[in-house]
C-alpha cells in the first residue's frame, strides 16, 4: 500500500516513544502499532506451548493497531481468544523476551506479521526498537528518542506505579539503538530528540515542525 503517512519511532526502554505514538496517533489520525508488544506476546506463548517459528501462531494471536484518537491508545492482545495484555508484562514473559528477539527463526516471522498489518493501514505509526530499520524504512518520517538512563528508570517506575506485576527494568541504550540513532540522523527525513528534560508536548511540536507539510 502506498502510505498517506508513514512515521517510525524508536529509542530505548521509557523514552517516550509510546506516549509520542499516541499522541501523533490524535493529532494526525494514525494508526498504532506498537512491536514491543508482538514480541512480549510471542514471548508469552512459547512459554504456554509448543510453538515455534514457521508456524501457524499468528492465526491464534491477534496484536491490531489501534485506531486513531483510540482510548486507550494500545489495544487488547490476544491470544486464543484470550485477553493477555496484563500477562505479557510478567517478569517470566521479561525473560523469554530475550530468547525470542534473539532467534532470527522469530524475528523473521514477527516482521512479516509487522509488513502485513502496516500494509493494511494508508496512516500509521509505528513504535519500538528496529522501526525505522526493519519495520518502515520507508516511512515518511523517522524519530529516535533518547534519555537519560536515571531519568528512564524513574519513568517507567511512574508509570507502572500501579501496576505492581509489571517488570520494571530499565537499562542502557543497546548496539541496536545506538545503529538505529545512527541511521536515523543519517536520513533526511531523520529526527533525533533527547527527551531527558523535554516534556511531551515539546516532543510533539518538535515532530509536527519535523513533518512540515507532510501530514
Amino acid at each position: 500500500m502506498q502510505h498517506g503517512l508513514a512515521i517510525s519511532v524508536d529509542g530505548p526502554s521509557a523514552s517516550g516513544k509510546t506516549s509520542l505514538a499516541g499522541a501523533l496517533s490524535s493529532r494526525l489520525g494514525l494508526h498504532v502499532l506498537d512491536t514491543g508488544l508482538t514480541y512480549r506476546a510471542v514471548a508469552y506463548a512459547t512459554l504456554r506451548g509448543p510453538v515455534s517459528p514457521g508456524g501457524k501462531l499468528f492465526q491464534v494471536l491477534r496484536h491490531d493497531p489501534a485506531v486513531p484518537g483510540a482510548r486507550p491508545a494500545l489495544p487488547a492482545v490476544v491470544y486464543h481468544g484470550e485477553d493477555i495484555t496484563e500477562a505479557i508484562w510478567s517478569a517470566e514473559v521479561e525473560q523469554q523476551l530475550r530468547v525470542v528477539s534473539a532467534d532470527p527463526g522469530w524475528r523473521r516471522d514477527i516482521t512479516e506479521h509487522h509488513h502485513s498489518i502496516i500494509n493494511r493501514c494508508e496512516r500509521v505509526v509505528a513504535v519500538g526498537r528496529d522501526c525505522a530499520t526493519t519495520i518502515m524504512p520507508n516511512a515518511k518520517c523517522h524519530v529516535f528518542l533518547s534519555a537519560a538512563e536515571v531519568i528512564r528508570r524513574q519513568r517507567r517506575r511512574a508509570q507502572y506505579r500501579t501496576k505492581p506485576g509489571r517488570a520494571v527494568n530499565v537499562g542502557p541504550a543497546t548496539k541496536l539503538d545506538d545503529a538505529t540513532r545512527e541511521y536515523v540522523s543519517r536520513q533526511r527525513h531523520g529526527l533525533v530528540l533527547d527527551t531527558t528534560f523535554l516534556p511531551l508536548s515539546a516532543t510533539v511540536r518538535a515532530v509536527l515542525h519535523h513533518l512540515g507539510d507532510h501530514p
